[in-house]
């Protein structure tokens, strides 16, 4: 902002002082009162009288009927200034309100808890954004369940047993277990998982984590969200640059309860992502802005602090929905292609430049820190998703997709290749939903047929209309066809007369480091209920 005269001269020159609207004696200020700006008295506001005639100061502005009484009330003594010194008086003092300003702005855009909540809502914002295709509207539902941690660690402690608590109503029985329901195909929580409490975040994140673990289980829908800096004895993911060995910390005592929980089954279904994504890229100085408030957000710093970050889990659904999209698939969801967009490549992420003579050549990181191709993999066999950039791009990408779940070493090397592949979400995501369609069919075919295997022959001519066991097939056979063998197996369930357990078999055509393995699964079939 700026004062600019105009036609004003003409005014300020017919008003003399004379004519100035009169005050009356009793309540006019002593001559002290208008010594300096009003900007002046209200920044030395020290005592009530001070006070009191800043007051007076800024009411005689707001009531002034013309340019010479506003310019007294604001500026104080005007007698014998000229037109010059007067507005660039004026102009220092909006120069100083615009800082004021920006500091009020910058201190509120940076307080942590405005910026969870800024990137809470632009992360929702960019993967709303992702479905931007009126056909993927149709098959891709974004549905927002607004918790806190605290709500949902208080859901899961209240539930006897995790099938008990509200979110598996919402998660499970209200979708995947009732006759018409659509079920859920991941969940994305916009939380960050702490190892231990701590002063700051008084929470056992493992216990939850543990129910949602089996929530995601049951309903064959894997929970996605963040790790903390603390999994790793860090205040920020900007130390991570740093750390030598990620694997010696893991060794502590207070990582009992990570590991124990790291061997339960239930854990493959979960996957945390790190670091930090950039939301959003700083608010620059905007000269066309129709009030000329002149803002320019801060950001310097060593920590980058300042930066908005958000969940990285955002950007790993990024990946999600556009798989989906392409082939209704969730296979393709690691590594990158040159000058394709696909496979685990991350790339509407906001990015930020160095300042250079040539903007757009220099960009920064979209993370809040950068992995080393080192550190991924170490990060992946910890049981982690670590988002790397792309070198000497503005793109970052997924090379791995390893759930929590650490895979078994068994004796026989193809058991341990299925531990392994078993324990990777990408493959995890596309026997969960073949296990919808599974459980959606036979739970409207049981009762119409005479016997079990009446219905075990049915579920298998069913599913090898997406096998091709032809390893060389095009890669649209393969996303038609994404298997390369499947078997199901029923038995009957002697708690319950009707319904069966059931047991399926997958082998994937996209396999990774050239393992050849299958993925088994279990469920529950029961019949409609009437």
């Amino acid at each position: 902002m700026s004062a600019e005269f105009q036609s004003q001269p003409e005014e300020y020159a017919e008003v003399p002082a004379e004519q100035a609207s009169p005050v009356e004696e009793s309540s006019a200020p002593s001559e002290e009162a208008y010594s300096g700006s009003i900007l002046d008295w209200i920044v030395s506001n020290e005592n009530v009288q001070q006070s009191n005639r800043a007051a007076h100061r800024w009411d005689e502005f707001m009531n002034a009927d013309n340019v010479r009484e506003k310019l007294i009330a604001w500026l104080g003594k005007i007698d014998g200034l000229s037109k010059k010194s007067i507005v660039l008086r004026l102009n220092a003092d909006v120069a100083q309100i615009d800082q004021w300003l920006t500091d009020q702005l910058n201190a509120v855009l940076h307080h942590p808890q405005f910026q969870k909540l800024e990137a809470s809502w632009r992360g929702l914002e960019y993967l709303t954004n992702m479905v931007d295709d009126e056909a993927d509207r149709e098959r891709v539902i974004i549905r927002v369940l607004n918790a806190s941690w605290k709500d949902v660690e208080r859901d899961i402690e209240r539930a006897v047993e995790f099938d008990s608590s509200e979110l598996f109503k919402k998660i499970y029985e209200e979708e995947f277990g009732t006759a018409g329901g659509k079920p859920f195909g991941v969940m994305i929580g916009d939380y960050e998982i702490h190892p231990n409490p701590t002063r700051n975040h008084p929470h056992r994140d493992l216990d939850t984590l543990q129910g949602l673990a089996g929530i995601a289980a049951a309903a064959f829908c894997p929970f996605i969200a963040s790790a903390s800096p603390t999994m790793f004895g860090l205040d920020e993911f900007t130390g991570l640059e740093h750390v030598e060995n990620l694997r010696s910390g893991f060794d502590q005592a207070e990582f009992t309860q990570w590991h124990a929980f790291r061997k339960t089954d239930d854990a493959r279904f979960v996957g945390l992502v790190l670091p930090r994504v950039l939301m959003r890229l700083p608010y620059e100085t905007f000269d066309a802005r129709a009030d000329g408030f002149s803002f320019r957000e801060e950001v310097g710093g060593r920590d980058r602090r300042n930066y908005l970050w958000g969940n990285a889990s955002y950007a790993f659904a990024e990946v999600l929905i556009r798989a989906f999209s392409e082939c209704g698939w969730l296979a393709q969801i690691r590594g990158v292609q040159r000058n394709v967009v696909g496979g685990g490549l991350v790339s509407r992420l906001a990015v930020h430049h160095f300042g250079t003579d040539r903007y757009g050549v220099a960009p920064k990181s979209s993370t809040d820190c950068i992995i080393s191709d080192r550190q991924e993999a170490e990060l992946a066999h910890l049981g982690f998703i670590p988002l790397t950039r792309c070198h000497d791009t503005d793109l970052s990408a997924f090379y791995s997709n390893q759930t929590v779940q650490k895979p078994k070493v068994y004796e026989d090397e193809a058991a341990t290749q299925n531990a392994k592949i078993s324990a990777m979400l990408q493959y995890i995501l596309c026997t969960s939903q073949f296990a919808h369609a599974l459980k959606v069919i036979a739970r409207d075919k049981v009762g119409t047929f005479e016997d079990r295997e009446a219905v075990e022959r049915f579920l298998n001519d069913w599913i090898h209309e997406y096998v091709t066991p032809d390893e060389k097939a095009k890669p649209a056979t393969k996303a038609a066809r994404p298997l390369r063998q499947a078997e199901i197996r029923l038995r009957d369930d002697p708690g319950k007369p009707g319904s069966y357990r059931c047991t399926f078999k997958l082998w994937p055509h996209y396999q990774l480091d050239d393992l050849v393995a299958s993925i088994r699964m279990k469920t529950n079939i029961e019949g409609r209920r009437k």
